[in-house]
């Protein structure tokens, strides 16, 4: 399905597609920022006395990844820049002029602001 478009559905798609892979990667985000640092994790803020005391207690998760154990860095640098190049040349939405990736409007805006 997902070839016969060429087009990526959220996180998965359908349950076929994995679906439940969205799920996991939230459970695993839940455990690492929540449970992991003894932080706020799931619902708890509303099955405990938290939100009564207007305490948030929110967590976070800070990972470092030594690429270079994976594979030769100039590897990785050049399957980064194809894997941007296509997710810009990527279909999009009706009404849209370009595709952003994480961080081009904040530094849009920073340099527009210099």
């Amino acid at each position: 399905m997902a070839l016969a478009t060429r087009l990526l559905s959220p996180l998965g798609g359908n349950r076929a597609l994995g679906s439940h892979k969205g799920y996991g990667l939230g459970v695993l985000v839940d455990i690492l920022s929540g449970v992991l640092g003894g932080a706020v994790y799931g619902d708890l803020f509303f099955r405990s006395d938290m939100a009564e005391k207007r305490q948030h207690n929110v967590g976070h998760c800070f990972a470092a990844i030594d690429i270079a154990r994976f594979r030769p860095l100039p590897e990785f640098e050049a399957a980064m820049d194809d894997m941007l190049r296509a997710l810009k040349e990527s279909p999009k939405s009706e009404g849209e002029e370009r595709i952003y990736t994480a961080g081009e409007p904040e530094a849009e805006c920073e340099r527009q602001r210099l």
